[in-house]
């Protein structure tokens, strides 16, 4: 329940910003006097995703459905695009996101994260797309445009859901309709100089989704029709992925050891794996002071989380969302609302464990892997985005550290807090969410009272109105550049000028 206190901060904060018209139905507004929101690239995008810096105002956009890598020169949208790749965009598919090497531009390496066109034209057919049509490439920037770097291990990975395909013995258990969702998408280059891919679970339920025997039942128990549960290179979803800058694989990674005795295919796979276990989600972010992974992850219904990821880590996933202590209500929560269904016919939540000890005692743990609770969730989904740390001073000093996160949802779409940015302060010791400001939040859990509703809350908004927000990036100004999906719009967020 909001208490008076709460009710005052958030009529505080939301008095605060003159507003900025945009595409959402509610102006933008920056909730912090200190600050100031005003429109970076404006006109000529079109479903912009991802962006990256490659000097002082200069930056390459993704766009999701047309598959173009275009540059803004000083806020001006260049005429021609500097790479065009041909995209299935259907539902959350298609140009995701980009990174660039760190020691660009002497090394003139860029990362992009896309969905491959079946047809090598640009689509929104969800069956026009590879079984393995999730991918990373390489590219080479030679001024002008971007060129595919033939020396770089091409990532491939599960872009199909066919679960709506019947497998023998199961064909009760048949989805309405195939999907395109739950691709991920997040790519960073972390401190250590490797590069960090997360893919979400594709759907799928297998393995890699805490079922050790996939999602049946009975035999057959492979979770669809090209197989499974185990993650070979056809099945390997809801993870992080950590590689070397040429694609290969790192050989310290958590699990290169039981992948190298597993041996064959699904060994190769787990070698690459950094962490699984994961749902979906759209925001990953290094802090610059420790060191650490975070990353969003969205829930179903309930339990949105935020991660602070470890090597090895088991989040937990399908057997539980939130913390392990929380499990009877996000039972409660998906087998009882919204549908009850957890999207997979395959699975349904009525089989959620109904304890902590029966959920741990179900998940698939490979040698070598914990189980870690999230650091901080919200009891019903939120729809957590794109995400970033402030570095530097250049916004003030009270947001050093500071990590923003965006929204999946836009308000036009859920109302609440849709099309909401969060900002979050760590502790001291920076391995946790410092909640110290509101009382509710000791807990760790966000108890909203509905989907998108901001109950508990209040303390870490710090914008609305932004639309779906899939990327938030620092600048070579210290200012934070929010790529707006659905306003076609980048946002620029900077110190206001003193009254």
């Amino acid at each position: 329940m909001s208490t008076p206190c709460a009710q005052k901060i958030a009529a505080v904060l939301l008095g605060m910003a003159a507003p900025l018209a945009g595409a959402d139905t509610i102006p933008v507004e920056i909730l912090d006097r200190n600050l100031q929101v005003t429109t970076w690239v404006g006109a000529g995008l079109d479903q912009p995703t991802g962006i990256a810096f490659i000097g002082s105002n200069d930056a390459f956009i993704l766009e999701k459905g047309t598959g173009l890598v275009k540059r803004v020169t000083n806020g001006v949208l260049q005429a021609e695009p500097v790479l065009d790749l041909a995209v299935n965009s259907a539902s959350e598919r298609g140009l995701l996101a980009i990174a660039l090497h760190p020691n660009f531009p002497a090394l003139p390496f860029v990362y992009i994260r896309w969905t491959e066109s079946a047809t090598g034209l640009d689509t929104t057919v969800l069956g026009e797309v590879p079984l393995l049509g999730n991918r990373v490439d390489r590219f080479t920037w030679d001024g002008t445009r971007l060129r595919l770097d033939p020396n770089f291990s091409t990532v491939r990975l599960r872009a199909r859901q066919t679960d709506n395909l019947p497998v023998r013995d199961h064909e009760d258990m048949v989805n309405p309709v195939e999907r395109g969702n739950h691709n991920g998408g997040p790519i960073r280059f972390g401190p250590d100089g490797k590069l960090y891919l997360f893919t979400g679970d594709v759907g799928r339920r297998g393995q890699m989704q805490n079922l050790p025997f996939g999602p049946f039942r009975s035999p057959s128990f492979r979770d669809d029709t090209y197989g499974g549960p185990a993650p070979d290179s056809e099945h390997l979803s809801g993870v992080v992925q950590r590689l070397n800058d040429d694609g290969s694989t790192p050989r310290d990674n958590p699990f290169y050891g039981i992948g190298s005795i597993i041996g064959g295919d699904t060994g190769r796979t787990l070698r690459t794996v950094f962490s699984y276990g994961h749902r979906n989600g759209f925001g990953m972010a290094f802090d610059p002071y420790s060191r650490f992974m975070w990353l969003t992850e969205n829930g179903d219904d309930a339990f949105s989380e935020l991660n602070r990821v470890v090597p090895g880590m088991n989040g937990g996933w399908i057997q539980a969302m939130g913390p392990l202590n929380r499990i009877a209500e996000f039972k409660a929560i998906e087998a009882t609302m919204f549908g009850s269904s957890l999207q997979q016919v395959r699975y349904p939540p009525t089989r959620i464990a109904d304890s902590a000890e029966q959920a741990r005692s179900r998940m698939f743990m490979l040698t070598g892997a914990s189980y870690v609770d999230p650091q901080f969730s919200w009891r019903y989904e939120t729809g957590p985005a794109g995400a970033t740390f402030v570095r530097g001073d250049a916004l003030g000093a009270e947001y050093l550290g500071t990590l923003w996160i965006g929204s999946a949802r836009a308000f036009a779409q859920v109302g609440g807090t849709g099309g909401s940015l969060y900002r979050l302060r760590l502790a001291p010791d920076r391995l946790a969410v410092d909640t110290s400001l509101d009382a509710r939040l000791a807990d760790k859990v966000a108890d909203n009272a509905n989907k998108f509703e901001p109950t508990e809350s209040e303390t870490l908004l710090i914008g609305r109105g932004f639309g779906i927000t899939p990327a938030i990036e620092q600048g070579p100004d210290g200012n934070l550049y929010v790529v707006s999906l659905t306003d076609n719009v980048v946002y620029r967020i900077s110190r206001a000028a003193p009254p």
